[in-house]
């Protein structure tokens, strides 16, 4: 099997009078991370990767600005005629193979993915192949897996295992999520912005019985709310102006089998809670503009920041859809709470950013790791993993610093010196307030918390309540 077998072809480069401009359309329109550089007959003059345009945009260089300086020239390229057996690509900087053919034209780009699934498919014995497959990041393989498999049929992407964390709360909560999958019971999953809930969703999907059928996501805060009905029920052609001529399954249809995530519950409108409610009590529904009633067998998951307790009480949320969404109930916890994780999740963090950015970062210094636990996180594991990145494009190479931090990292500031005593309170409020919810009654405590009755046995003990 040869190289040009496998490589993704392509017919399209950037020159050397390109700008930063210009890269950002050919990423956008491509997808590549590594951009070759072509002279005026077509022939490698070296590559312009992402890291390299990240880190000029993070440092507020013109959209005008001219690539040239930045463009990597010492580029080793592939034989498009070479056997793929032969063609190493692991020790490239940039970890993407340039393929050129006879006339040292370019002709395609080989990725360590396009390479390992060739060479899996190859006359190797089973243990090998497998060896070569495990080489292969599997953050990777799932991002650029996604768009191509997306367009036939969307799949869950995380499992159990791809939630990392030490912390003992936590672990229990994935415990409890682990035998709810196994029913078709409505979960709704609660927490801060950034705490992980659709991971949680994929997860749970992919532990039940359904893990073969289709996992839908909808984010009912991204969508207007004109759309949003159609979006999740469909509509047959005609039924609006601008509607595709041959109408379109909602996604609720298209879940059928399987799963569908409302993520964002709290921003429905009252008149779509409705119709969501009549579903879900095994009603049918119909597709705008059709008189057709549709059943579909689907299992609900949804997730919320919002407080849907205060929604009800303002006459924002249906109070008869929130215990239809509320029979089983996690609630994820902050970062904050999980400082024992931080460090593991930031290493976690780099290496798979040092794949997509192309880098060689090899870790942190001590003192980044302290002021990295000492932080509140209110963007939780999002901005951890946002400050990761800006960190990583500042250094390039080596040991991450604390002068490689986002600015408001870097400085010590008055409450972050208070960190343990502020999560301290805000444990304290939650507990009294999930023991005054529920009438003091410690076991239904508990489980609105998301934590077993020993754990919160602890808890109370610690803060002597």
């Amino acid at each position: 099997m040869r190289i040009y077998d496998v490589m993704q072809t392509i017919d399209s480069y950037l020159s050397k009078t390109a700008t930063l401009k210009d890269a950002a359309e050919f990423m956008l329109a491509t997808r590549y991370n590594t951009i070759p550089i072509g002279d005026h007959e077509g022939k490698l003059a070296g590559v312009f990767t992402r890291g390299a345009f990240l880190q000029l945009i993070v440092e507020e260089f013109p959209l005008d600005t001219p690539i040239a300086p930045y463009i990597i020239k010492d580029v080793q390229s592939l034989p498009a005629d070479m056997k793929i057996e032969a063609a190493g690509i692991n020790n490239s900087p940039f970890g993407t193979g340039i393929v050129v053919d006879e006339e040292k034209k370019i002709t395609g780009l080989l990725t360590q993915r396009d390479l390992v699934l060739a060479l899996s498919k190859s006359t190797m014995d089973l243990r090998e192949q497998m060896e070569v497959i495990l080489c292969v990041n599997k953050s990777e393989y799932s991002a650029q897996e996604e768009g191509r498999s997306a367009r036939i049929h969307e799949r869950a992407q995380y499992v159990w295992e791809d939630i990392i964390t030490r912390d003992s709360g936590l672990k229990q909560l994935i415990k409890h999520a682990e035998k709810a999958a196994k029913k078709k019971t409505s979960v709704l999953l609660r927490g801060e912005s950034g705490t992980g809930k659709e991971m949680f969703a994929h997860a749970i999907h992919q532990s039940s019985n359904r893990s073969k059928g289709p996992f839908i996501v909808i984010n009912c805060a991204s969508i207007p709310e004109h759309l949003l009905e159609s979006e999740l029920f469909g509509y047959v052609s005609g039924a609006f102006t601008g509607a595709d001529k041959g109408g379109k399954t909602g996604k609720w249809e298209a879940a059928h089998g399987g799963t569908l995530f409302l993520d964002e519950i709290g921003e429905m409108s009252l008149a779509l809670q409705a119709k969501l409610l009549r579903v879900i009590e095994g009603k049918g529904f119909f597709r705008l503009g059709s008189n057709e009633q549709i059943q579909a067998d689907v299992r609900l998951l949804s997730a919320t920041n919002a407080p849907l307790e205060e929604m009800i009480r303002n006459k924002t949320f249906r109070e008869d859809l929130y215990y239809r969404l509320n029979v089983i109930s996690f609630t994820l916890p902050a970062l904050r709470k999980r400082q024992t994780d931080i460090p593991i999740l930031a290493h976690v963090m780099i290496k798979q950013l040092n794949h997509l950015l192309e880098m060689t970062i090899t870790g942190m210094e001590e003192e980044v790791i302290e002021r990295l636990k000492e932080y509140r996180w209110p963007g939780n594991i999002r901005e951890l993993r946002n400050a990761l990145e800006r960190a990583m494009v500042m250094r390039e190479t080596g040991k991450i610093s604390i002068k490689d931090l986002p600015d408001y990292l870097q400085i010590k500031q008055p409450f972050i010196r208070e960190s343990v005593r502020v999560i301290q309170e805000i444990e304290r409020e939650e507990l009294e307030n999930a023991l005054i919810k529920m009438g003091g009654n410690k076991t239904k405590a508990a489980q609105t918390l998301g934590i077993s009755r020993s754990v919160l046995y602890e808890k109370l003990k610690k803060h002597q309540m």
